[in-house]
């Protein structure tokens, strides 16, 4: 199973993260890579964004270094609650918390977090 696979297995197992966020017409509230524009949050948005090799011997990879970065995405500015289970959620996965960054977009507001991990080859 990939790094982006076993992410989104990991979030949506969790029943009350997912009852935090709001669901598309299609059932969704978690999505890869980029959101359509429902129009209605929080949702959330993952993707890979690094992946590098981190220890190698004898000319063979032996680890990888796996960044994920998690996009919560609110109308209102309040994504403690969220975030607060989406780190229990990556902690949970073996992740780490690298960091995290607030910002505004248009008329929602974005909490970006990144996860990393080590990964055998």
């Amino acid at each position: 199973m990939s790094i982006a696979e076993t992410v989104y297995r990991g979030l949506m197992a969790d029943t009350k993260l997912v009852r935090m966020l709001h669901r598309d017409c299609r059932g969704r509230c978690i999505y890869h890579g980029r959101s359509p524009d429902a129009g209605s949050y929080p949702i959330l948005v993952y993707s890979v964004i690094s992946d590098v090799p981190a220890l190698s011997a004898d000319g063979a990879e032996l680890e990888r270094r796996v960044t994920v970065r998690i996009h919560v995405l609110t109308k209102d500015g309040v994504a403690d609650s969220i975030t607060d289970r989406v780190n229990a959620v990556m902690c949970s996965l073996g992740f780490v918390r690298a960091q995290s960054l607030e910002m505004a977009e248009r008329n929602f507001f974005v909490n970006v977090i990144d996860y990393r991990i080590g990964v055998e080859s």
